[in-house]
């Protein structure tokens, strides 16, 4: 099986190999010269007129799909499907792009993880770092205050580091505008807990928190110099920080889902009440299975408002007769403090003044808030009791 003449064609040659492996029953190849088209007489007629590459064996693969009546057309997206997933709140967390968490390590999907900045301490030169996700709105107000006073901050960031009282909003200069200075974390207390001996010492000459920062940020690809490195601080009071920050959150977002869906009577809507004789966890399982089936039920969860009468705590989870799976059950009186459900319960709407609720995501507004009560639950959860 050796090409013997530089005048045949490398397809010709080849196709000669493939008949002799195949057997002794095909016909030996035909041999074209580069001169001109004269063929050897023992070639079919009927393989005259085509290329050695196409007398070639197919796959079979290949084959089935020419014999196949259906033509190759582009598939196009159900798009009933995608936006059904839209409204799925631990659908939209876990399709979110993987990060990975700048102190563990660990690669998880984004939405999972916290972001976190630098936030400038009032009168000082001293820096936080800060969860700026959940401070988010104070950074937009602060950002909008100082940007109407130009001539005090000529260089405002555009990631807004900042926060209410007892921080104020002063960024730090940067030679890239917006460029983002944020770091992931994982959402975890016993993580904070861990962090904040080591974090909180100064000794040497860059404190300890600098270690977290990307090399990125740091002179001279970033605009945090070492002198601004050396007045870095961890906060000495961060999980009853970022607890009472993650609570403000969750209000904002409840009033906000509350405002865009202020009905209550709407069969299968995003709010349903629940009829619920006695605070048990049984009654609970009989005001879903009477609530019935209806559209996308399985992604809703239940919000409680009262507490169990028994004395005992809420499960996280029901199982529903209707869906035949379990739902998540949030239990506001304890994941919220009294004054938060007060706020809640001060405006006129019947909202939050029922005993128990199942809201059901229909929007970007409702995904955020089921996501945003379930982090402050789990970070509560690792809270001793």
């Amino acid at each position: 099986m050796e090409c013997t003449r530089r005048q045949v064609s490398y397809a010709t040659w080849r196709l000669g190999v493939f008949r002799q492996l195949l057997g002794p029953s095909l016909a030996r190849p035909s041999r074209r010269y580069l001169s001109s088209s004269q063929t050897a007489s023992n070639e079919a007629p009927s393989d005259a007129g085509r290329p050695p590459s196409e007398r070639l064996p197919q796959s079979p693969l290949v084959e089935a799909h020419q014999s196949s009546p259906i033509k190759h057309r582009k598939q196009t997206p159900n798009l009933k499907d995608k936006s059904e997933l839209n409204k799925n709140p631990w659908a939209v967390a876990l399709a979110s792009p993987v990060r990975m968490c700048s102190v563990t390590g660990a690669r998880i999907p984004r939405d999972l993880l916290g972001e976190w900045g630098l936030v400038r301490k009032p009168n000082t030169e001293n820096s936080y770092l800060l969860p700026v996700d959940l401070i988010k709105d104070s950074l937009q107000k602060r950002q909008e205050q100082e940007s109407a006073e130009p001539e005090k901050t000529p260089y405002l960031d555009p990631a807004a580091m900042a926060t209410d009282t007892p921080l104020t909003a002063k960024a730090i200069r940067k030679d890239k505008p917006g460029q983002e200075l944020l770091l992931r974390m994982l959402n975890s207390l016993h993580l904070l807990k861990g962090l904040a001996k080591p974090l909180s010492k100064n000794a040497g000459k860059r404190p300890a928190i600098s270690r977290l920062l990307p090399f990125r940020w740091k002179h001279p690809l970033g605009p945090i110099t070492s002198r601004v490195e050396k007045q870095l601080l961890w906060r000495p009071d961060m999980v009853e920080y970022v607890l009472q920050q993650r609570r403000t959150d969750v209000v904002k977002k409840l009033e906000k889902a509350r405002r865009r869906y202020t009905r209550l009577d709407i069969p299968g809507g995003v709010w349903s009440v629940l009829d619920i004789q006695e605070s048990t966890t049984a009654a609970l399982v009989d005001a879903l299975e009477r609530l019935g089936p209806f559209d996308r039920m399985a992604s809703g969860a239940v919000y409680l408002l009262v507490p169990s009468s028994n004395g005992e705590p809420w499960p996280e989870t029901v199982f529903n007769s209707s869906t035949q799976s379990e739902v998540p059950v949030f239990d506001l009186t304890t994941l919220l403090a009294v004054s938060d459900l007060t706020k809640l319960r001060e405006t006129e709407a019947p909202h939050f003044h029922n005993v128990a609720l199942f809201f059901r995501p229909d929007d970007r507004v409702g995904v955020e808030t089921m996501l945003a009560l379930w982090k402050l639950q789990r970070f509560m959860a690792e809270i001793p009791t």
